[in-house]
């Protein structure tokens, strides 16, 4: 991570993380502003420029908020500390009675006192003022929780119909909340559609049968009931300054087993189901059994 502060005040945040459409910008930015002490709006989030930054792991396995976002904390640390020294010289004041309020630099027990803000601050030295970190872990860190399904079963026509789905999670610590229950829904549905629709099939002469959209079927809104979603922080995780854990797969990890658990439980005969999808020819044959 390398965070820089630009000739107009504004903060450039280069990641080697990369974007998939986990929201990864807002998250670093978020970040970076709680750590620095300035708007959001001041920040931009660089990522997929290998010109820019020499060292990048992309986005995979629930670990960018834990690995990037906690190489950000440690940036801003540094960038924070870079820039109340390099003010305090210019105001001729000790770095410890200094604060970075507002996007400008104010003596923290005289309100009404000398000020900077962060352009002027930029123009004053001839040097770039910036941070780099890199986090680096030998332990990952594991969220918990829980999948609970409720289903309906048409004994004529074996047709499932999911009437609710809860997801309760502990991630740790929810940097933003509304992006962590948008991927537990998303990955929710995801799993629906492996639980119920989705399936390579192939003839016996190894030819593919599912190759378009009418033969690989995908969940609908008519699929997927409105997601209950319960997100919990009692468990901050110690081995990152953030105290996340990862939140990206909480929502398809156990989709699969509880409703074929509830399929079960609706059909009375516990382990029943052996094989995802439960398409309605598979249950079927399960209900002849």
């Amino acid at each position: 991570m390398r965070i820089t502060l630009d000739r107009d005040g504004a903060i450039e945040v280069v990641t080697g993380a990369a974007s998939v459409g986990q929201g990864v910008e807002t998250v670093l930015a978020q970040i970076c502003a709680d750590g620095l002490g300035i708007g959001l709006d001041r920040i931009s989030v660089i990522h997929g420029q290998t010109d820019r930054i020499a060292r990048g792991m992309g986005a995979f396995a629930s670990r960018l908020t834990v690995m990037a976002g906690a190489a950000v904390t440690i940036a801003a640390e540094k960038l924070r500390h870079e820039l109340l020294s390099v003010a305090g010289r210019l105001l001729q004041m000790a770095p410890d009675r200094l604060a970075i309020t507002d996007d400008r630099i104010v003596v923290r027990d005289m309100p009404g006192g000398p000020s900077l803000d962060l352009a002027s601050l930029a123009r004053a030295t001839d040097q770039e003022i910036a941070a780099d970190a890199t986090f680096t872990t030998d332990h990952m860190t594991y969220p918990y929780g829980v999948h609970l399904a409720q289903v309906r079963i048409d004994r004529d026509t074996c047709a499932i119909a999911i009437e609710r789905f809860f997801v309760g999670y502990d991630i740790g610590r929810a940097v933003n909340p509304m992006l962590v229950e948008g991927q537990i829904v998303g990955g929710v549905a995801q799993g629906i559609g492996g639980s119920l629709l989705e399936e390579f099939a192939y003839d016996a002469s190894g030819q593919p049968l599912s190759v378009t959209l009418a033969d690989y079927l995908m969940p609908t809104l008519a699929e997927v009931p409105a997601i209950e979603v319960a997100v919990f922080e009692d468990a901050p995780t110690p081995l990152n300054p953030l105290g996340v854990k990862g939140a990206g797969e909480a929502g398809i990890s156990a989709v699969g087993a509880a409703i074929a658990a509830a399929v079960d439980d609706a059909l009375g005969r516990p382990g029943t189901v052996r094989q995802l999808p439960i398409t309605p020819n598979r249950l079927h044959r399960l209900l002849a059994e």
